[in-house]
């Protein structure tokens, strides 16, 4: 009996020890995998935040280039309606003259 118990002993104490390993190793595995995957996703985080600033930036940029588009092209409107008035002050006075010759030819006066 007394190796039986030995032999009993022995086994229980090697079964003891080999679940208390695989136990504590889990626990220590699952602890070193949260760890893990708490980097990944403080990286991922890290790299969409960097993402969203180029992209703030670059939305800033476009919106300052659009403003600027938009004086551009209601100083160009101003121009054109500028130059349009110009054009029609200008045929005007071209109708007059044209008029005021013909009256002076109708009346055979030399101009």
């Amino acid at each position: 009996m007394d190796t039986l118990t030995t032999i009993i002993v022995s086994l229980g104490t090697g079964m003891a020890g080999g679940f208390s390993g695989w136990f504590f190793g889990r626990k220590r595995q699952s602890i070193e995998n949260i760890d893990m995957a708490l980097s990944t996703w403080q990286k991922v985080v890290d790299s969409l935040e960097k993402r969203v600033d180029i992209l703030l930036a670059k939305v800033d940029e476009l919106t300052e280039e659009n403003s600027r588009l938009k004086e551009e092209i209601a100083r160009l409107r101003d121009e054109r309606i500028a130059d349009t008035r110009k054009d029609r002050k200008i045929e005007q006075l071209e109708r007059k003259v044209e008029k005021y010759e013909k009256i002076l030819c109708d009346n055979s006066i030399k101009h």
